[in-house]
């Protein structure tokens, strides 16, 4: 007989994946009724997870009870691809050469999947656990930008494909360079994912639980 998924975990992967893919519209409530039922599940694990979700930044709690979906301004979206691009240059000064670790598996994702692929290599590649698990929660934090930046920057394949050649090489510099340019890049153009992001507000799907 199969055992019955934990539902903690069940609530935790649910809403971790709708709060990364930008389900829930900034700033407005996650009701924990409608949640637990659309998952079929009591009200206690959701309410477990969502604040586990607090401590991972994608979900905040309510001034008066309850949980929001985590607003959204300029000012935070810059500081967060700051911290990104600080996080991997940081790494980039901890290892020796991209090239000297181990070669990545043949992958058919999207350019921009194995772009993070790639950095996430980059950082793991340093040793230091503190850098990785800081570098993986402000990533975290930044999915929910993804379809906005699709629609923003029509080149982004073409962007993470240049970027994936540079990381091949194993020059250090260059990878440098152009990872700045690409933060830069999104930092500037922070206060538009943002209006993005908000007028493409929608309800949260429905998930089979």
């Amino acid at each position: 007989m199969t055992r019955r998924r934990d539902p903690f975990l069940q609530a935790l992967d649910s809403l971790r994946r709708l709060s990364e893919q930008g389900a829930f519209a900034p700033g407005t409530p996650v009701v924990i009724v409608e949640e637990a039922r659309r998952l079929r599940l009591s009200t206690t694990p959701v309410r477990e997870a969502l604040a586990w979700l607090c401590g991972e930044g994608l979900i905040e709690r309510a001034p008066y009870g309850g949980y929001l979906a985590p607003r959204m301004d300029a000012a935070l979206v810059r500081d967060r691809f700051a911290f990104r691009l600080h996080c991997l240059t940081a790494s980039l000064d901890l290892i020796a050469a991209v090239h000297d670790r181990d070669e990545p598996v043949p992958s058919t994702a999207a350019p921009e999947q194995r772009l993070a692929e790639s950095l996430d290599r980059v950082v793991r590649g340093t040793g230091n656990q503190v850098l990785a698990e800081a570098f993986d929660r402000v990533g975290r934090q930044l999915r929910p930008l993804e379809a906005a930046e699709r629609r923003i920057f029509r080149d982004r394949d073409a962007e993470a494909v240049a970027i994936l050649r540079l990381s091949g090489t194993g020059s250090t510099p260059a990878l440098r360079q152009a990872l700045v340019a690409y933060h830069q890049r999104r930092m500037e153009a922070a206060p538009l994912l943002v209006l993005d992001v908000v007028g493409d507000r929608r309800d949260s799907p429905d998930e089979d639980g």
